[in-house]
């Protein structure tokens, strides 16, 4: 039976653009959603094809990377249909683990199980990992139904399974997993695994695999005759507890354990020191029709307590206490925070690979995400075969706030001789420099303006807030906030407006006394 996290990888071809770097200086406890306005979504290395490419970012290729881990200006990647642990700094990406048997029937590349250095080692289809204080790797190898380490200097080794199908406690090749898909690793060096397919949280200590929570028994008919034990749901104590299908864990600064429970499409978290099992995002009520292995996914924003998601996957505790999330199915990265989750990136519920501003760049079965540790976050677009980057708009260089306003579109500062002005609480801005910045055609008479592009004409008055939008041969008359004023020969108009009218992004920025238009998508 299809699972849930058992997505196809599909090819897709997306343009590359420069990586930008961190905004200007930003302060305060909610960085997230302080930057969220000014988010901008890249490629960060691939080309979209479904290949195997080392070398320059923007030339490489990967096989739906699934999962990444950030530490020491290095960002690991399990390019899962590569059955390999590639690394992306200084624009380059390399391969620090794995190799392949060749090629199956279907073109796709064959793992296997051995431990070894670099290139000796074999993975099959890897997914989560993290990087522990000394630099070793862990990874959750999904297909290999095992726990794997990655030391340093290149050494691959078991640390629990042995390749096959089972749900064991005990110690290294005793222990026994089903299709493990992320691990965390605390600061005392314990492990915890989302052990998928056993719907269970497994716990490493001194070698030792633990189950934490209670092993699911909700049958399940698949087809007539053919059933099986599907995830289930239950909060209250750990050992009590149930998932459905967990594939993503994250820690956060108290130890405690966020789940993505990727079944019932909620993120759970697991308490230590309370011992107990909370939803802290979806609803805390489940309920299965007949024979149904998952409960019913969706996507809305707002109170934890009604929020929506579908297939949550990859986690990111940020530094303010937040919680990314790779909510692969809804195509979006939504986020956590103080009770309410909120859209970071991305076009909900619509798949994509276009770059843009934050809310209008679209993404294909995000499944992993990670912090990069400037305000910025890369995210595996495992449907598109492209590793992303969210990054906060970055000013022209050397642009510092001046005593009158300034007018940006995109990385350009718009020369004008006469200054954007605020009235009223509403920004103003010459008329010609906006429009024909914007490529509209400006015409002047008596107290009046006419502006056009592409056959669509408006009529604007001197001290009146209406304006007239003739277009297709309609008419409609378009009410301002505050009137259009002359000053110097000049008529003003809210920059909002032709902004816009035109689909552009409009933010202020204080720091620079700015306003700042951008195109939403990038081309």
């Amino acid at each position: 039976m299809k699972k849930l996290w058992k997505t196809g990888i599909v090819t897709a071809l997306a343009a590359l653009l420069a990586v930008p770097g961190a905004v200007y200086a930003q302060s305060g406890k909610d960085q997230i959603l302080t930057l969220a306005p000014l988010y901008e979504v890249r490629v960060l290395a691939g080309t979209g094809e479904l290949n195997y490419r080392d070398g320059d970012a923007a030339k490489s290729a990967f096989r739906g990377p699934a999962a990444l881990a950030f530490a020491k200006g290095e960002l690991l990647i399990a390019d899962t249909g590569n059955q390999r642990i590639r690394s992306f700094a200084g624009g380059k990406v390399a391969t620090r683990a794995g190799s392949d048997l060749g090629e199956d029937g279907h073109g796709m590349l064959i793992g296997a199980l051995n431990d070894g250095a670099g290139m000796a080692a074999f993975f099959q289809s890897p997914g989560g990992l993290r990087v522990q204080a000394d630099g070793t790797v862990i990874v959750a190898d999904t297909d290999n139904h095992a726990i794997r380490s990655i030391a340093p200097g290149g050494k691959v080794t078991t640390i629990a399974g042995n390749g096959l199908i089972g749900l064991a406690d005990g110690k290294g090749s005793k222990a026994e997993f089903y299709s493990p898909l992320d691990v965390a690793v605390a600061s005392d060096g314990v492990i915890y695994v989302a052990d998928t397919l056993n719907h269970a949280i497994r716990k490493i200590a001194d070698g030792k695999v633990s189950t934490l929570n209670a092993v699911s028994r909700r049958p399940v008919e698949y087809f007539p005759g053919i059933a099986d034990m599907a995830g289930d749901y239950a909060d209250g104590p750990i050992a009590s507890a149930k998932f459905n299908e967990p594939s993503a864990l994250a820690l956060d600064a108290k130890g405690n354990l966020y789940v993505s429970d990727t079944g019932n499409h909620r993120i759970r978290y697991i308490d230590f020191d309370k011992g107990v099992v909370t939803t802290v995002a979806g609803s805390s009520k489940v309920v299965y029709g007949a024979n149904q292995m998952y409960a019913e996914g969706g996507f809305a924003d707002g109170a934890a307590a009604v929020a929506q998601f579908r297939a949550p996957r990859g986690l990111a505790v940020a530094p303010d206490g937040g919680l990314l999330i790779a909510d692969s199915l809804n195509h979006a990265i939504r986020y956590l925070k103080d009770g309410q989750v909120t859209t970071i990136a991305g076009t909900p519920e619509e798949s994509g690979r276009l770059n843009g501003v934050a809310g209008h760049a679209s993404l294909n079965r995000p499944t992993g995400v990670a912090l990069l540790g400037d305000g910025s976050f890369a995210i595996s677009d495992l449907g598109n075969n492209l590793v992303r980057i969210v990054a906060p708009y970055k000013p022209p260089a050397g642009l510092k706030a001046a005593k009158t306003i300034q007018l940006l579109h995109n990385q350009e500062l718009i020369q004008t001789d006469a200054a954007p002005v605020i009235r009223q609480g509403t920004t103003f801005v010459p008329l010609r420099v906006i429009s024909e910045k914007l490529g509209y055609e400006v015409k002047y008479a008596q107290r009046q303006a006419t502006v056009s592009k592409n056959g669509v004409v408006y009529t604007l008055k001197q001290d009146s807030a209406l304006i007239t939008k003739l277009a297709a041969g309609k008419t409609e008359t378009i009410r301002l906030n505050s009137p259009v004023f002359a000053s110097g020969n000049r008529l003003f108009l809210p920059v909002r407006f032709f902004a816009e009218e035109a689909g552009l992004d409009v933010q202020w920025l204080k720091e620079l006394n700015s306003v700042l238009l951008r195109d939403v998508i990038f081309k």
